[in-house]
């Protein structure tokens, strides 16, 4: 019992360690939370600046107005609405989140060094560092998401752009969680842009891409795997090397863009009271965000090393979805079409068939939607008439009889023969002489026998017909 006590109260202690009051009173909004260019914590106001030291806060007054004056000629209000801060290797920086006015730190100061103005062109922009130089991608001004990269160039006191010569080019976007690498490229994921819908509304993108600084390309990854559910954020993330952190109220994301990975750390018996609208900060191996949400603000820790502990739920990700081989899945998809299209086209094919000829088999003859039997002589008759434009005398006769009649008997049993298929005929298409008597082509002396209007056909079933070529 007096173990489990020293443990709660050794837990208690260490966890009031780690929250440490604000320098400045809750109702007041109007100040910076940042890390200097010495890696201390620092709040940031128009008289002065607080840094940590060791728990405690040293206050470090400006001396004079100027800073405040200037702020105040700008026009907007000093918060992280309306600027943030930057570290370079050796210099400190205050910049407008759209990329305009631009403060460096000189001693105990700061001093606009810029020659801009208040545009707002890139509001949510993801800002990094190359080259000893501030940099921001995308962003949203002027009613529209921007997909460039622009920089401060201290030479002329303006931000310019960085021309790419990328055949492929992600759409614009604001919020995005990006990082900067040793080998010269900013990786981005996720981030928002306009709503396809209504440009009143942003949506999460689900792509990752990287930008090479050196070659001037974007180069496409992929889709964002599934389970990522947080694609945003209003700052740029801390990060140790190639790895970001985002920090969540029920949860703490680590993106690795070494083997392309996230792995989020969820702590189910304890909340994170975070304050999203003020960004976070590494320092020593611990993540340092303020807390307070709507409430009394404080500086709040969490210790890296602590995410291995058995007090998290880990789970790993991919980044980027993984390709799957499609091909067979896109041909398998193109028969399908094909044999679908086949089919249909075959199927008003087919109709036009019924509709349009004089179908017949072993029993009958058809046409349209009626029927009418036919004779073993007959159906010799329409298939010979089925493959010919004509049929002579002579192959009729030896259809309807096999022996050696005289020439007038002949043509008598013939005349009764053609009679009695125009009959058949005229019951179901109406035409009284469907079946006609003409002189055959090759030679006049012989009669001939040809259709007068309908072609006959041997009726086939539908399946037979969709394979027929």
């Amino acid at each position: 019992m007096k173990r489990f006590v020293s443990y709660a109260v050794l837990l208690f202690f260490n966890f009031s360690l780690c929250q440490i009051q604000l320098p400045v009173s809750d109702s007041i909004a109007n100040y910076l939370f940042a890390k200097s260019e010495k890696e201390k914590l620092s709040i940031i106001t128009t008289n002065g600046i607080f840094e940590l030291n060791n728990n405690s806060w040293d206050y470090f007054a400006f001396p004079s107005s100027s800073f405040k004056q200037e702020i105040k000629e700008i026009g907007v209000e000093f918060s992280h609405k309306e600027y943030l801060s930057v570290s370079t290797s050796n210099d400190f920086y205050l910049v407008s989140v759209g990329a305009g006015p631009v403060f460096k730190k000189d001693g105990n100061q700061f001093i606009r060094i810029d020659n801009t103005s208040l545009h707002r062109n890139q509001v949510w922009g993801s800002f990094f560092v190359y080259n000893d130089k501030i940099h921001i991608y995308g962003g949203y001004g002027f009613w529209s998401f921007k997909d460039y990269i622009t920089f401060y160039d201290p030479n002329i006191k303006q931000w310019d752009i960085v021309y790419n010569n990328s055949a492929y080019v992600p759409k614009g976007r604001g919020k995005a969680i990006s990082l900067i690498t040793s080998d010269d490229k900013l990786f981005v994921l996720g981030g928002t842009t306009i709503s396809s819908q209504s440009a009143m509304y942003s949506v999460d993108n689900d792509d990752v891409f990287y930008f090479d600084l050196i070659k001037k390309e974007f180069v496409d990854l992929g889709k964002i795997s599934e389970p990522l559910s947080s694609k945003h954020t209003l700052f740029t993330l801390p990060s140790i090397d190639r790895s970001s952190f985002l920090v969540e109220s029920d949860s703490i994301l680590k993106f690795d863009f070494n083997d392309m990975s996230y792995t989020s750390y969820k702590n189910f018996n304890a909340k994170v009271n975070i304050d999203n609208k003020f960004p976070t900060f590494i320092v020593d191996k611990s993540i340092f965000y303020i807390s307070g949400n709507n409430g009394i603000k404080t500086l709040d820790q969490i210790d890296l090393n602590s995410l291995d502990q058995s007090i998290y739920s880990k789970s790993t990700f991919p980044i980027v979805s993984e390709k799957r081989d499609n091909s067979i899945e896109n041909i398998l998809i193109a028969l399908i079409g094909f044999a679908f299209f086949w089919i249909i086209l075959k199927l008003f094919l087919y109709k036009d068939h019924i509709k349009a000829l004089l179908l017949f088999d072993e029993k009958a003859i058809y046409f349209k939607n009626n029927s009418v039997e036919i004779s073993s002589k007959e159906k010799k008759f329409f298939t010979l008439l089925s493959e010919n434009n004509f049929i002579s005398a002579p192959q009729i006769n030896k259809i309807i009889s096999s022996k050696n009649y005289s020439k007038s008997h002949l043509t008598s049993i013939r005349n009764e023969f053609i009679s009695d298929i125009n009959s058949k005929l005229y019951d179901l298409t109406g035409n009284k002489t469907s079946v006609i008597e003409t002189k055959h082509p090759e030679d006049n002396r012989i009669k001939a026998y040809k259709t007068d209007a309908n072609s006959f056909k041997p009726k086939i079933s539908f399946i037979k017909f969709v394979f027929e070529l």
